[in-house]
């Protein structure tokens, strides 16, 4: 009886151990994205769970916050498999030596291309109020925008970026998780609707 619990005991420590391992990934894949502001430590709570559905609205997954197998695969996630007993494998036999075969001449590296630069910040400004009717306000009033709309959508639960008037990818993909839970469609920049919809233009 005493063996049977010890076993039950260990199956279970290993079972904590790999979930630890998987939500600790999930964590630092999320922090890495811009979906998670916590501490990467491995151990479940509100702010991960929230980080989860976030990532599961702007990737178009089902949204329940848990580490399900679809969100674990679109995170490249891998969950440790249980160990089994191994077998002893026998020593492999010795093979016959072949004659090495003469060195081809190694052809000479091509040059690597150049790094993408990042893209300059007014470029950015003027991609992400494309369409929309704040293409041509002033620069203050466009960088007053994006601060807002950090604000509110940091507010929301949909960004945990900086509050920098900087667009960045994290509010681009924030503005596509809070367009695609408005019913709007997905663009990622402010158009009318979505300007009107986080109250950053009268309506």
């Amino acid at each position: 009886m005493k063996v049977l619990l010890r076993i039950l005991l260990l199956l279970a420590l290993v079972g904590t151990a790999q979930a630890d391992n998987t939500i600790y990934s999930a964590q630092r894949t999320l922090k890495q994205l811009g979906y998670y502001n916590g501490t990467v430590d491995g151990e479940p709570g509100s702010q991960t769970s929230a980080a989860i559905r976030r990532y599961q609205v702007a990737m178009n997954l089902k949204v329940d916050g848990q580490l399900n197998s679809q969100t674990l695969k679109s995170l490249n996630v891998v969950t440790a498999p249980t160990s089994a007993p191994t077998k002893p494998v026998p020593p492999p036999a010795k093979a016959t030596p072949k004659p090495k075969p003469t060195p081809k001449p190694t052809p000479a590296p091509r040059p690597m291309p150049p790094a993408a630069k990042p893209m300059p910040e007014y470029v950015a400004i003027a991609d992400i109020f494309k369409g929309g009717p704040y293409i041509s306000a002033p620069p203050e009033i466009q960088f007053a925008t994006v601060r807002q709309a950090q604000k509110n959508l940091k507010t929301l639960g949909y960004y945990n970026g900086p509050i920098n008037s900087t667009p960045g990818q994290p509010l681009v993909n924030a503005l596509k998780a809070w367009q695609q839970s408005a019913g709007f469609r997905q663009t990622g920049r402010f158009d009318e609707s979505t300007l009107k919809g986080l109250s950053l233009m009268p309506n």
